[in-house]
C-alpha cells in the first residue's frame, strides 16, 4: 500500500447549484502515476454539510483502503489513483421513506428505499425524481471540470444506515459495513458484474453478466476453462464441489434456470471473496481501461537507420502487477530472438539484414488470475521500423615513408569497421586493434604505423 497522505491540488470551483454557491475542491488522496496510465478513482461527498466535509476524506480512504485489500485489487493496487472531491450540501445524510419518511436537502439528492428495496441508494433518475440534472447531472458536470480523466466513480453518502448500489455510479453509505458494500457494487460499476441472489426482482432484465448464464451444455459455458473434468454439470451444493467453480444453480434474481460460477463469492454474500471468474472479469476490466506498457523510446513513428555496428537502444516500461509478474518477449522481423526477454534491447546495423526491418516487443501480464483473453487484454506490443545499411569492406592502401607505413582507406565507406593488425599470417593468428576506437569516430581515414614495430600485417573488419 503507497503513502495515502493527502495532496491538496489547487482547484477550486464555485457551482450555481443548489440554494447558494458552495466550493468544491479536490484532492488526490493515492498516487501511483500519471493520470493517462493509471486507473482513476474519484470519490464524491453526499449529504455532508459544510461542517463535516473534514471527514470526508477519512471515509474515503476507508473504502479505498477495503477495495485495495481485496483481491483481484490487492494484486494491482499499483495500478490505481484516487481523487477526493468535496462539495458541501445543505443538510446531512439522505432521504428516507421507511419506516418513516424524513428528506434532506443535500447535493445530489440521493435517496434509500429507491424502487421498493430500502437498502438501494440512488440518485436522479429514479423513481423518486427523474430529472437527471439534480443527480447524475451534476456529477458529470464536477467530473468534467475537475477530473475529466476519471475511470470509477464513487459517492460516499453520510447516513450511518446501511444501503449502497452499482451502476454509472458507485454508492455507498457510511455504515460499518459500508466499506465492503462498496467494493460489491464496483463488481456491477466496473467489470459490469451481475448478482448472484436468487431472490425475485420482477422486471430485472434476463441479460446474462460475465458470472451468470443459462447454459448448461459443459462445452459452451462462458467460464468453462475454470471447470474441472470431474465437476458435475450442473454441479450439486454439496462437498466436495462447494470450493471449486462449477455451475451452481441459483442466480440473477431467479431460484431456477439461471446459474453461478461457484457456490459462495462477493457478487452473493459479503464478507467473502471474489469468486475465480469475477476475479477474472475484474482484472480484464482493469486491462480495457489501461495497457500493460506504459513508455516506451525512442517513438515508433520514424524510422531509425543504421550502419554496420551503429547501434540504438529500444526499451519500454510496463505496467507490474504488485502481486504478480509480466513476460516480455522481442521479435526481429516477427522471429523470436532468443534470450531478449528483459525490458530493452540494443539494436546494431550488422545484426539486422540489409534493409528494413520490423523489431517488435511483446509484454504480457503473466497473472494467473486470467485463463480465457480472447481479446488479447493482457498483451501489449511496440513496433520500430529499423533500416540496416551495410557498407562494403573498404580498400587499404600503403605507402612506405622512411621507417614508417601509412595506412589509409577512403572515408565515405568504413563506418563501424576496426582496424587491426598482426606480425604474421596463421590460422590461429590474433589480429589486436590498432585503434582504440571504431574507424568512423574522428574522421580518421589514416594511420602511420612504424616498421620497427610488431604489426606487418593490416585490415579493416566489422566487428
Amino acid at each position: 500500500m503507497r503513502d495515502l497522505r493527502p495532496s491538496i491540488l489547487a482547484v477550486v470551483w464555485l457551482s450555481g447549484f443548489g440554494l447558494a454557491a458552495s466550493a468544491q475542491t479536490i484532492q488526490q488522496i493515492f498516487t501511483n502515476g500519471p493520470t493517462a496510465t493509471r486507473i482513476n478513482i474519484v470519490f464524491l461527498s453526499e449529504g455532508y454539510t459544510a461542517a463535516q466535509l473534514g471527514q470526508f476524506p477519512t471515509d474515503a480512504r476507508g473504502v479505498l483502503n477495503q477495495l485495495l485489500n481485496t483481491p483481484p485489487f490487492s494484486l494491482y493496487s499499483n495500478y490505481f489513483n484516487a481523487f477526493a472531491i468535496s462539495v458541501a450540501s445543505t443538510e446531512s445524510g439522505s432521504d428516507h421513506y421507511t419506516p418513516t419518511t424524513n428528506l434532506v436537502n443535500t447535493y445530489f439528492n440521493s435517496t434509500y428505499d429507491s424502487y421498493g428495496i430500502q437498502r438501494l441508494i440512488t440518485i436522479p433518475p429514479n423513481d423518486r425524481d427523474s430529472n437527471a440534472a439534480r443527480g447524475e447531472g451534476k456529477v458529470t458536470t464536477l467530473l468534467q471540470t475537475l477530473m475529466p480523466q476519471y475511470d470509477i466513480v464513487a459517492l460516499i453518502v453520510n447516513d450511518g444506515v446501511y444501503g449502497g448500489s452499482g451502476g454509472t455510479y458507485l454508492l455507498t453509505s457510511i455504515n460499518s459495513s459500508a466499506p465492503e458494500i462498496a467494493v460489491h457494487e464496483l463488481g456491477h460499476s466496473f467489470a459490469k458484474l451481475g448478482d448472484e441472489y436468487s431472490s425475485p426482482f420482477l422486471g430485472y432484465p434476463d441479460t446474462e453478466e460475465p458470472n451468470t448464464t443459462t447454459q448448461t451444455n459443459r462445452s459452451l459455458i462462458k467460464w468453462r476453462a475454470w471447470i474441472l473434468d470431474a465437476t458435475p454439470i450442473p454441479t450439486p451444493e454439496i462437498s466436495p464441489y462447494l470450493d471449486f467453480v462449477g455451475l451452481f444453480e441459483g442466480a440473477h434474481y431467479h431460484t431456477t434456470g439461471w446459474y453461478r460460477p461457484k457456490f459462495n463469492c462477493k457478487m452473493n454474500h459479503l464478507g467473502v471473496p471474489f469468486c475465480e471468474v469475477c476475479s477474472e472479469a475484474l482484472v480484464k476490466s482493469m486491462y480495457g481501461q489501461i495497457r500493460p506498457i506504459e513508455s516506451f523510446s525512442p517513438g515508433t513513428n520514424t524510422l531509425i537507420t543504421l550502419t554496420n555496428s551503429s547501434t540504438t537502444n529500444l526499451s519500454v516500461v510496463s505496467l507490474m502487477p504488485s502481486g504478480g509478474s509480466v513476460g516480455i518477449q522481442w521479435f526481429t522481423n516477427d522471429v523470436p530472438v532468443p534470450g531478449a526477454t528483459s525490458p530493452s534491447l540494443m539494436v546494431s546495423g550488422f545484426s539486422l539484414p540489409p534493409g528494413t526491418n520490423q523489431v517488435k516487443v511483446e509484454v504480457v501480464d503473466m497473472s494467473s488470475t486470467v485463463r480465457t483473453d480472447p481479446t488479447l487484454l493482457l498483451k501489449d506490443s511496440r513496433t520500430w521500423k529499423v533500416k540496416a545499411v551495410v557498407i562494403p569492406q573498404p580498400t587499404l592502401a600503403a605507402v612506405r615513408a622512411g621507417s614508417r607505413v601509412i595506412i589509409s582507406w577512403p572515408t565515405n565507406n568504413t563506418s563501424g569497421f576496426l582496424l587491426e593488425g598482426t606480425n604474421y599470417l596463421a590460422a590461429t593468428t590474433a589480429w589486436p586493434r590498432v585503434t582504440n576506437s571504431t574507424v568512423v569516430t574522428n574522421n580518421q581515414n589514416t594511420v602511420t604505423v612504424d616498421l620497427l614495430g610488431p604489426l606487418r600485417f593490416f585490415r579493416l573488419r566489422k566487428p
